[in-house]
């Protein structure tokens, strides 16, 4: 499963004002451009489709559902010269690539792809190198009965449970990049920050981070909630670029960016241009190549540790 970005607006820089809590403020603003929004991210796993998802953008105060863009052409080249053409089969603006068998993957470590899509007379690029991800060393979790802060039964959230953590060393080299997902019985596990990617072996940029293994917020980050015995886990440890982490960290702050203190939002980076450069229609979203490295345990007690770290 993929967190999508569709659903992402192109945030209004509009100031105002809250004079009561209690009165109802109809908010209007200018209307911004609309812009193409691309999902896209392309795995090394044999037997996997590949998909690019294409939408529209909204304005922040618009709430109709998200437009899906139909009729594009969408392919990706890869540094040999191989094309891979992307379908629109349902009509739906998901477009993909299948693969011919089981063994079959179009995500190579190494080799560079181009992403080009054609849409509305407006030609699109972004080119993204395939990099190696660590294997997954074990996953691990012990018992507790310390409920995480703000869940209760209430929410339909363990207050009595597994923790769970997963091992693996960061590659040599300064600046690998890193998406962490996890699974329960099959359903994306959310975390507190709605996305989690790691630097080197740290959640942040840092130093003395590099070829070690993970740190222990990173290792505890698919456990924002806990687990119950019997519960299958799975883990996925994807690269991605530094470009991506910057994306997602932003993203993050964007999503988080509420309250009473929330500051004005900012625009989202992307790696997707307009071959047009004197074009006023641009795109937003990001073209991901990952390696992926996976585990799966199911949680029985008898193999529960203490003092897990």
């Amino acid at each position: 499963m993929k967190t999508n970005i569709k659903h992402i607006l192109f945030l209004l820089l509009i100031p105002f004002v809250l004079s009561s809590c209690t009165d109802v403020i109809d908010m209007q603003g200018p209307d911004g451009p609309i812009r193409l929004v691309v999902d896209a991210i392309i795995t090394n796993e044999p037997g996997a489709e590949q998909v690019v998802t294409l939408s529209k953008s909204q304005n922040y105060f618009n709430n109709s559902a998200v437009t899906y863009v139909k009729g594009a052409t969408v392919t990706i080249t890869d540094s040999d010269g191989k094309v891979f053409e992307f379908k629109d089969l349902t009509n739906t603006g998901n477009y993909v690539w299948k693969p011919a068998n089981a063994q079959q993957a179009l995500g190579a470590i190494g080799k560079t792809y181009t992403l080009q899509i054609t849409s509305e007379g407006e030609t699109y690029k972004s080119v993204s190198e395939l990099r190696n991800v660590p294997k997954i060393d074990s996953i691990q979790y012990q018992y507790t009965d310390k409920a995480r802060q703000g869940q209760s039964t209430s929410d339909g959230k363990l207050t009595k449970g597994y923790d769970v953590a997963f091992f693996a060393k960061d590659l040599k080299g300064l600046g690998d990049c890193y998406r962490i997902k996890a699974y329960r019985n099959g359903k994306y596990v959310t975390p507190n920050q709605s996305v989690t990617v790691a630097y080197d072996a740290a959640l942040q940029k840092t130093t003395g981070a590099d070829n070690v293994p993970f740190y222990l917020p990173v290792r505890f980050s698919i456990s924002p909630e806990l687990y119950a015995e019997k519960d299958t886990v799975r883990v996925e440890l994807y690269s991605i670029s530094e470009g991506n982490y910057d994306f997602w960290t932003r993203f993050r702050t964007e999503l988080n960016n509420a309250g009473l203190f929330a500051t004005p939002p900012t625009h989202i980076p992307t790696n997707i241009t307009n071959v047009n450069s004197s074009s006023t229609k641009e795109a937003i979203g990001w073209f991901t190549t990952s390696a992926v490295s996976k585990m799966q345990v199911i949680i029985d007690a008898k193999n529960a540790k203490t003092n897990l770290r």
